[in-house]
């Protein structure tokens, strides 16, 4: 169970999220962002629960709601947001934006808007830690929907 200081370390995470969510969804309806925009509002505790007890070298595998998702892994904010206005600047040069985010320096190694797109890849990079005997755990967020496609249970 997590004591109070850990719990609050939690809230502080998901607080972040959501502002940053909210911010960028304010910057989207005034067409300041042209990136298309899946945000991750109200799903806080999920990412901010799991990251909290990651290794840095631990890894982490998204969806096309990522934002929350790298950013409780310790992502940089000023990337995402440079990744967002399409700038060199970030996390992937400019070239993913919100669906394609990538940042292996912070251990997020990918997202996707492919429903289930990560499954095999984040079972492979777990695969990989047993076979090489290293102590790295291999997360991949996946939504209901996910379920419907082979890929899911093919892996």
């Amino acid at each position: 169970m997590a004591n109070k200081s850990e719990l609050l370390d939690l809230y502080k995470t998901m607080l972040r999220i959501r502002r940053v969510e909210e911010a960028l969804s304010e910057k989207h309806d005034q067409k300041i962002i042209q990136s298309p925009l899946y945000l991750y509002i109200g799903q806080e505790a999920i990412a901010a629960g799991i990251s909290y007890w990651l290794q840095a070298s631990d890894y982490v595998f998204s969806n096309h709601r990522a934002h929350g998702h790298y950013l409780a892994k310790g992502g940089d904010l000023k990337k995402l947001i440079s990744e967002l206005y399409f700038s060199s600047k970030g996390c992937c040069q400019g070239q993913g934006g919100s669906m394609f985010l990538a940042d292996v320096d912070a251990g997020f190694m990918g997202a996707t808007p492919i429903t289930g797109g990560t499954v095999p890849l984040a079972l492979g990079s777990a695969l990989s830690s047993v076979l090489k005997n290293q102590d790295l755990v291999s997360v991949v967020y996946f939504g209901d929907g996910a379920f419907e496609e082979g890929v899911i249970h093919e892996a």
